[in-house]
């Protein structure tokens, strides 16, 4: 059975399902800047996620948001002489020219956070309604933290309450209490023509009233599972919950699974140190997408992962070794049964999977097949089941292993 590490109890869980359609929400990109390989490894592993709930003969509806408004998203529009639909236009098309590069899955449904500021609305009139949320001095509309009595209990952080109004740089959100967050946003000039007229007056978004609107539409108050990186889980899904349960008296979702951090060349990855990729730098440097993705599941989406240029090269090489087994078994008409190594194969894979989708294992366990095939000559039957295994690998890890077909 399917055991998955759910951030809100910390533990692994057997997976059991809402409904007869899995529901899940996984946090896109900004669309203001090419995603980099760290934003990529999640999405990546969502991928194999909803490729393995499929195999399983699960019905899977996934909604993946695009943010198109933010604090930065602006700043670059502005210094980049851009209108902001023009700026996340282009990028939001080159992001999905990505996802086909790396054989991603589309989701059902891409929400532009633009086009649901209404939702956003109904979401914070409630709120206001329900005592969760108040007006501000400078007219923005904030949710009050200390009204959610659960405010903390997926990132095991607790509130912290003070006098001071201060400015969060990253979010721009001020606030009568610490931890309290924007909800609505009064205008400023800085943000020029990006501003609705509404009820709770002239102004845009906070970010996460964002995904909470976005998630209720598509999959209703409570579904299945809500992703991210680790970076998400505070204080964006923190503030998810906490304002979809202000509005609905509910979690919106059952498991909270999270993704840790990229490291590069043993550091965190960052334009000032130097080792920021995104995946465009390194197909220009001649390596192959399918390889940058077999490098990016080499290890379980739970532990962080050191990306190096030697790995990555490794990586091309384990990839190129499978593909030639593979065409190896095409034309073998040898004496040796394969059939019962593919099938153990297969068995263990699966088991590799279940225990909270550990790739980095199901790897090695292809590998391990690959290898037994190089030191024997399959028949002509049990060639045709194993290479039957190899399309089974493929279908959840979508990584071109019949390319050279």
């Amino acid at each position: 059975m399917l055991r998955l590490f759910n951030t809100l109890t910390r533990k692994k869980e057997i997976f059991r399902p809402l409904g007869d359609v899995v529901g899940i929400y996984t946090c896109g990109p900004s669309v203001y800047q090419y995603a980099h390989i760290g934003n990529f490894r999640t999405f990546i592993f969502e991928d194999i996620l909803v490729r393995y709930l499929k195999f399983k003969g699960y019905k899977v509806k996934r909604v993946m948001n695009l943010t198109d408004i933010e604090d930065k998203a602006i700043s670059t529009a502005r210094k980049e002489g851009k209108t902001l639909r023009d700026l996340t236009e282009y990028y939001t098309k080159i992001f999905f020219e990505d996802m086909k590069t790396l054989n991603l899955l589309p989701a059902d449904v891409f929400p532009k956070a633009t086009e649901h500021v209404p939702e956003m609305i109904a979401i914070i009139r409630k709120l206001m309604e329900n005592g969760y949320a108040y007006r501000g001095t400078d007219g923005s509309v904030y949710y009050d933290v200390s009204k959610f009595r659960y405010w903390g209990k997926l990132s095991h952080l607790k509130l912290k309450t003070g006098k001071k109004k201060i400015k969060r740089d990253e979010w721009g959100e001020e606030s009568a209490i610490i931890s309290d967050f924007a909800l609505w946003k009064s205008y400023e000039k800085e943000d020029r023509d990006v501003f609705w007229e509404t009820e709770f007056g002239k102004g845009r978004p906070g970010w996460h009233i964002e995904c909470s609107a976005m998630c209720t539409k598509y999959l209703g108050t409570r579904f299945d599972m809500h992703i991210g990186g680790v970076d998400n889980i505070f204080p964006h899904h923190e503030a998810v919950i906490a304002q979809n349960f202000g509005a609905f008296s509910e979690n919106p979702s059952r498991y909270w699974l999270h993704s840790r951090h990229l490291m590069v060349d043993g550091r965190k990855m960052s334009k000032s140190a130097g080792n920021f990729y995104i995946l465009r730098d390194l197909l220009d440097r001649g390596y192959e997408p399918m390889a940058i993705k077999y490098l990016l599941l080499s290890v379980n989406y739970r532990r962080r992962l050191n990306f190096t240029l030697e790995g990555l090269v490794e990586a091309g090489k384990k990839l190129e070794k499978i593909q030639n087994a593979i065409e190896r078994l095409k034309y073998s008409n040898g004496g040796d049964d394969a059939e019962k190594m593919a099938r153990k194969t297969l068995k263990n894979f699966e088991r590799a999977l279940d225990d909270n989708l550990n790739t980095g294992k199901a790897l090695k366990v292809m590998e391990e097949l690959t290898d037994e095939i190089s030191r024997i000559n399959p028949d002509r039957e049990s060639s045709e089941k194993t290479l039957g295994t190899y399309r089974v690998f493929d279908s959840i890890l979508g990584l071109g292993l019949f390319k050279l077909s």
